[in-house]
């Protein structure tokens, strides 16, 4: 359920859940809401009194959170002057009407053609199908430039290379399958920032964990990862 909280002044909203847990646990989530859940006999007061403790940590990853949204400029509305990021850099989208839905990138600016501009769901789709199809054509061009690295390492391909959605990983090996996955959201970080995850998961066919191994590994195609990671964090 949905609660609400008074913190230094300042209302916070909160989904709040009972459940088998032993302690009260108290989460910033992704997209900045703060989840919080606790045993069934812990009295709500006590919870308050826990959260008001936190304040400090709660408005500090509220704020956070909010700064890496603002830092990746996902698209929310696909409306005319909404910021967006392709591949790190900041442009704008421009709505215009055509006889044809399609996608002009001429940086700094992102053309989104639509047969109806008033269409907030056209204008999605044709933006989001052109974004995944460009991405997709990214990382596997990627994936072509950094197999050679592991190949000599005795790495076979993937049996597949797949992308979707994800929440909270950017990518993922399934070493059994051999397989591995791309979030659709890499479209809007850094070119470099992208290498490192497509070396990441590479790397995990040699070593499925994140053993000293496993970055000699990565460090072995990419010397400077600690940098790149760092700039994947603000993302």
């Amino acid at each position: 359920m949905l609660k609400t909280i008074l913190l230094d002044g300042k209302s916070v909203e909160y989904e709040f859940e009972r459940k088998r847990v032993r302690n009260i646990n108290l989460r910033i989530r992704h997209d900045g809401s703060v989840y919080v859940s606790c045993p069934r006999y812990i009295a709500v007061k006590d919870v308050e009194d826990f959260l008001r403790s936190k304040s400090d940590f709660i408005f500090q990853g509220i704020r956070k959170m909010a700064d890496r949204i603002d830092k990746a400029a996902r698209p929310v509305d696909y409306s005319d002057n909404e910021e967006v990021n392709v591949f790190g850099e900041r442009c704008t989208l421009r709505v215009m009407s055509s006889d044809k839905n399609r996608v002009v990138f001429s940086w700094p600016e992102v053309f989104l053609y639509v047969t109806d501009v008033s269409d907030a769901e056209l204008r999605r789709k044709t933006y989001e199908k052109w974004r995944r199809k460009i991405l997709k054509n990214k990382i596997l061009e990627m994936c072509e430039f950094y197999f050679p690295h592991f190949e000599k390492a005795g790495v076979s391909r993937p049996s597949e290379i797949k992308f979707r959605q994800m929440s909270s990983k950017w990518g993922v090996c399934d070493v059994r399958k051999k397989t591995i996955t791309f979030n659709y959201n890499l479209f809007e970080v850094p070119e470099e920032s992208i290498a490192y995850v497509v070396v990441h998961e590479y790397a995990h066919l040699i070593e499925p964990n994140h053993s000293h191994r496993f970055y000699a590994q990565v460090g072995r195609v990419l010397p400077d990862y600690k940098a790149r990671i760092s700039q994947l964090k603000e993302y």
